[in-house]
């Protein structure tokens, strides 16, 4: 099935990966209890990692994660948030500079693609908004913790 060969899995959870991998040549297969807790465990691994990349995402952009940003900075964040996680174990998490010109370049040059990845972020971000409408005051300008874009990109990782 190819889920020995699944990067994050085979980085962080190497033992999971090899027992995974040797599955599909026992007759037994796994039972429900273990489909439940593999389930489990890969939809954790999935969170963690997202987070990582999330504080990637902040640096790459210039942000601390301990400091509130605008919106417009959010989705920059958000944008770059699902390069880096498209680019997968390619990615590189620390130069700045070659991020920016990525996504600059990213922008130009693959319109279908920037435009699927805006839509996508905008909708997550949208929503997120949506949902908080009661809670925001309408007479300052809405702000975003650290904490609230990891709420938006657990619904992304989700979605």
């Amino acid at each position: 099935t190819g889920v020995h060969d699944a990067d994050i899995l085979v980085q962080k959870l190497p033992e999971l990966a090899d027992v995974l991998s040797q599955v599909q040549h026992s007759v037994r297969g796994l039972s429900f209890t273990d489909v439940i807790l593999t389930t489990a465990t890969l939809e954790r691994l999935i969170l963690d990692e997202s987070m990582e990349l999330l504080s990637a995402a902040y640096l790459l952009n210039g942000h601390e994660t301990s400091q509130s940003i605008f919106r417009d900075a959010l989705q920059e964040v958000l944008i770059s948030y699902l390069i880096i996680f498209e680019l997968g174990s390619k990615a590189n998490l620390t130069d700045a500079a070659r991020h920016q010109l990525m996504k600059q370049s990213w922008k130009i040059g693959s319109s279908q693609s920037w435009s699927t990845l805006v839509e996508f972020e905008e909708d997550a971000l949208n929503t997120f908004d949506y949902l908080q409408h009661d809670t925001n005051n309408p007479f300052r300008p809405v702000v975003y913790s650290f904490q609230t874009a990891s709420q938006i990109v657990r619904s992304m990782a989700r979605a």
